[in-house]
């Protein structure tokens, strides 16, 4: 590997009183981006004659992986010629923005004594596209400033920290850009899906809807977010997703209307949401002409026939007869579910008698997933309530006006960043081109003066 030696000299002054800690960090923190520029430009402008260098050589091995260039005469052939004579420099330099700073270089170029192409090859090895301004790594540390705040107020904030000016149309551009994986599919033990509204543009509502998975080390993975699309339509993608693994052990659902047929087929169960179970129920007696004092005892009644726990401790040791007595309540509780279904159709109750009936086959799933495997599932969408409140902070406090396209860019950045960051991390790797072909050590450190 070429080795090349920079060294950089440093006045530092102090006060005739000395200066506290706080007033040396700030002092180091003024010169760091002035010497990381600096060290930059010197970086490429070497690099540069070296890469000129070996190409205008008359050794052949030294030109291994260099050189690739389209021929003069035509653009979409390669030209397999590997002779080059250095020429001159373009008249303006080439400028770069960075999360160091702006960054110019001298742009040089080659001339090829087969095709007459005169080309820049500096720009290649650097990995840029015809008028590219700014650097990958830069992009990056944008679109993650947008994602945890908005377009402006991310733009401004990193212009503080860094002193590097963007547009928030930029970093809107750039998240808009961005080709994000999917995600590995991986062996669930639980689904859990939800919605959150929106206000999209035109002043319209939008619903956006997101899905996450529990694996069987415990780990939360995250399986999607869609705009646009009905829980059916996202419902046939997971499938054809996850066609080759096996059904999740159980999906827990809130009740929302549609969402639970195009799901359940993912898993062996459903489980309904005990907390939107019982906070649902006021709205359809509600609609029965209930107030909330008429209400009330109905959700207290319901609470406290819900409230079966799964006993503590490791489930190979859990006597067989405290099982049966779970068993027996659960046995109990489906009866007085029924019961309560009875005397809302009795009293006309009809909306909350159709709703309770919606929900009774999933009311204790998770007790029976746990009596015959030991898993112990949640008994709510909590841990994905969790998540959309923050795609939710991000997508109806911070911004609105979104389409389908955008809203969706920042909940699948959410989701990625919070449950897959190795996964964040490989793109960018991926998409930045790194392969560790650049390092930098200090060698010697001291004081010259």
């Amino acid at each position: 590997m070429p080795t090349a030696t920079f060294m950089v000299t440093v006045e530092v002054k102090i006060g005739e009183t000395g200066a506290n800690v706080n007033e040396i960090l700030r002092a180091v923190d003024r010169v760091r981006s002035e010497i990381g520029v600096q060290l930059s430009q010197a970086i490429i402008q070497w690099e540069q004659e070296w890469v000129r260098d070996r190409l205008c050589s008359g050794d052949g091995a030294a030109k291994k992986g260099l050189g690739a260039h389209p021929m003069k005469t035509d653009e979409s052939r390669g030209c397999r010629c590997r002779t080059f004579i250095k020429e001159g420099y373009r008249s303006e330099s080439r400028q770069l923005r960075t999360e160091l700073g702006d960054l110019e270089f001298e742009v040089g170029y080659v001339s090829c004594q087969g095709c007459g192409k005169k080309w820049s090859p500096i720009l290649s090895t650097l990995g840029l596209r015809p008028y590219q301004g700014h650097a990958g790594e830069f992009e990056r540390v944008v679109v993650e400033a947008a994602n945890k705040t908005s377009f402006a107020r991310g733009a401004a904030d990193l212009e503080g920290l860094t002193g590097v000016p963007t547009s928030k149309s930029s970093a809107h551009r750039w998240v808009a850009d961005l080709k994000l994986p999917s995600g590995k599919p991986r062996p669930l033990e639980v689904l859990m899906a939800d919605g959150t509204g929106y206000k999209k543009r035109g002043g319209e509502s939008g619903e956006l809807r997101v899905a996450i998975g529990v694996t069987k080390k415990g780990r939360l993975v995250g399986l999607g977010s869609w705009s646009g699309q009905t829980w059916a339509q996202i419902g046939r993608e997971v499938r054809q997703k996850w066609k080759r693994r096996p059904r999740a052990k159980l999906c827990v659902v809130d009740g929302e209307a549609g969402l639970e047929n195009p799901l359940a087929s993912l898993a062996e169960r459903t489980q309904r949401s005990r907390w939107h179970l019982v906070r649902d129920l006021r709205s359809r007696l509600w609609h029965d002409d209930l107030k909330k004092a008429d209400t009330d005892p109905w959700q207290e009644e319901l609470t406290d026939l819900l409230a079966i726990e799964i006993p503590s401790g490791e489930w190979e040791k859990i006597l067989p007869l405290e099982k049966a007595k779970l068993r027996d309540r659960v046995d109990e509780a489906r009866k007085r579910f029924q019961e309560m279904i009875d005397e809302f159709e009795h009293r006309g109750y009809t909306h909350g008698a159709e709703y309770l009936k919606g929900a009774q086959k999933g009311i204790f799933s998770r007790i029976q997933l746990w009596l015959e495997t030991g898993i112990i599932a949640p008994s709510s969408t909590g841990l994905l309530e969790e998540i959309m409140r923050e795609i939710g902070r991000r997508v109806k406090k911070l911004g609105w006006n979104w389409n389908d396209h955008g809203v969706t860019q920042q909940a699948k950045m959410i989701l990625l960043r919070r449950y897959s960051q190795e996964e964040w991390d490989a793109y960018w790797k991926r998409r930045l081109d790194l392969q560790g072909r650049c390092q930098a050590t200090v060698t010697q450190f001291e004081r010259v003066a």
